[in-house]
């Protein structure tokens, strides 16, 4: 209506295209009379008013957004599927043709009814599509049962029945059969020492995700960071093989600012283990990070999720947390809908049914699924696990699946 015609009846143009068309004089003297100078900030011929408080996470710090005339509502930014008629109400207030300094083509009518009606209709066929159902797998810790050989897996004896190759390949077929839009990973997705064989039959796995359209997101944990300089004579560069698979578009890599998830509504962001990304690894040695480090790019209108693969609040007590979770949440330009860790081998309190569920101060759920294989004590008797999320503006719900 502003700036567009998508809804716009045929006789009918848009508000931009009036100011260039039936105003006098240049913009920039127009910004020089009614902005401040570089752009125009006081509107004549339209209110306009700071955005809803749930607005405001989605357009730039300081702007100000139209207001309906009739009603004098602030025009809504993020619009959910039963909101859409008092959205076009509230954009049916407006005039065809706003006062100028000329007449413009007579236009009477601003909205085109039928187009209205197919962008409705169109919506409400929808309904159900502004949610995002992913796999949540963390610490697959490829390679895992080479520790058998280099000594360092005593501390599970059970370490013969570990095959981290069937654990990748379980977690594409539990995605391929299911109705999963991506996978999420959020860290370890290596041992510290690994093979290439192991590497290659994970490359299938990949692979056949990919060409399912089921894309792959992950961020760095401490042991990927490890695979880069393995010592074992078996292991190679794992995190080489890690950037050959964000080249062939078989993983993707998470960061500060928002990556959509599968072209859906859901924004993923994502920080790796003490801040150091698949680029960054052998290149400085990192003593960690702080809250007020992290600046979030601005999200789009569609739910969002923070993943993480460090000791976290509140599964941790704050003086043993490496990221206090409440002030990394408060500082953020970004309001996150959920909050997803990897690092944490065994539920709190050895609860499997609570014990892997949080919420920060604010009331954000905070969720671990814990490691995708048997890598930890807490698991002798207990299976591992990953979790399906279905993730919306208005909710988070999941399901846990045996791996």
């Amino acid at each position: 209506m502003l700036y567009g015609d998508e809804l716009l009846a045929d006789e009918a143009s848009c508000f931009g295209a009036q100011q260039k068309e039936r105003n006098l004089g240049k913009r920039k003297d127009y910004a020089r009379r009614q902005g401040n100078g570089e752009r125009v900030t006081e509107f004549s011929a339209i209110t306009v008013a700071e955005p809803r408080e749930g607005d405001r996470r989605y357009v730039p710090s300081g702007a100000e957004l139209p207001v309906a005339p009739a009603s004098g509502e602030v025009l809504p930014v993020y619009v959910s599927s039963g909101e859409v008629d008092w959205a076009i109400s509230l954009l049916a207030e407006f005039p065809a043709e706003p006062a100028a300094d000329r007449p413009g083509d007579g236009s009477e009518r601003l909205l085109d009814r039928d187009r209205v009606q197919r962008a409705r209709n169109s919506t409400e066929a929808g309904v159900g599509g502004d949610a995002t159902t992913v796999l949540f797998v963390s610490d697959t810790h490829l390679g895992y049962e080479n520790r058998a050989e280099t000594g360092s897996g005593k501390a599970v004896p059970w370490i013969d029945e570990i095959n981290s190759r069937d654990t990748i390949r379980r977690v594409r077929t539990l995605a391929m059969e299911g109705d999963i839009d991506a996978v999420i990973h959020t860290g370890d997705l290596l041992d510290h020492e690994v093979d290439a064989v192991t590497l290659d039959a994970a490359e299938s796995s990949l692979r056949d995700l990919a060409l399912c359209n089921i894309p792959v997101y992950c961020i760095l944990g401490t042991h990927d960071h490890g695979a880069a300089d393995p010592y074992y004579s078996n292991s190679v560069d794992g995190i080489a093989w890690v950037k050959d698979q964000v080249r062939n578009e078989y993983l993707i890599e998470l960061s500060a600012s928002p990556t959509s998830v599968a072209g859906g509504p859901l924004d993923a962001y994502g920080v790796s283990a003490e801040n150091v990304g698949i680029g960054d690894v052998g290149t400085y040695e990192s003593l960690g990070w702080r809250p007020s480090e992290i600046a979030f790019g601005a999200s789009s209108p569609g739910p969002n999720v923070l993943c993480l693969h460090d000791g976290a609040t509140p599964y941790r007590e704050r003086s043993t947390a490496d990221v206090d979770l409440d002030e990394l949440l408060a500082q953020s330009r970004v309001s996150f809908d959920c909050v997803l860790v990897g690092d944490e081998h065994r539920p709190k309190h050895d609860d499997f049914e609570h014990g892997y569920s949080f919420e920060t101060g604010d009331g954000t759920p905070v969720l671990y699924t814990g490691p995708a294989a048997r890598v930890g004590p807490a698991y002798r008797n207990h299976d591992a696990f990953i979790t399906e999320l279905t993730i919306s503006a208005e909710e988070v719900s999941w399901t846990r699946h045996s791996v």
